[in-house]
């Protein structure tokens, strides 16, 4: 196989101005935006990159003791524009899901999407947090 043809194919299209066909996208694209899980004192958060989405693309859903992020993002061409090359997809989809277990007060969710950044904070449910237990003095 000769590995200097996709090299070759690129520069070409880069010099010509053609479209490569490895590049446009029509269909649908799965991804996995990576996340970063957190624990706190008293709650554990969840921090997720989400470039380009917006909080009415997102959806978040507990089900039993499970929290599914899911979104559909849409990458359409401005009217009055054609595209010339696309290598962004234009539609993108992703479903995640964390196990919550039982330590997770899921009455007390709270999400916030702030510049394409989203957390999640997950507060500990009472009887997951250390307690101190008093000592009685007898006698």
């Amino acid at each position: 196989m000769n590995t200097l043809l996709p090299m070759t194919r690129m520069l070409n299209a880069a010099l010509t101005g053609e479209l490569d066909p490895w590049l446009e996208n029509e269909g649908d694209t799965q991804w996995t935006p990576r996340a970063d899980i957190l624990e706190g004192e008293k709650e554990y958060m969840i921090v997720m990159d989400l470039p380009g989405v917006s909080s009415d693309e997102l959806e978040l859903n507990l089900d039993k003791q499970t929290l599914w992020v899911t979104t559909k993002t849409e990458n359409d061409v401005p009217e009055g524009y054609k595209t010339l090359r696309r290598e962004r997809p234009s539609r993108a989809t992703f479903s995640r899901s964390f196990k919550l277990g039982t330590s997770v007060d899921e009455d007390k969710v709270q999400a916030k999407l702030d510049k394409g950044v989203l957390r999640i904070v997950l507060p500990k449910s009472e009887q997951s947090l250390p307690r101190r237990i008093d000592v009685v003095q007898e006698g």
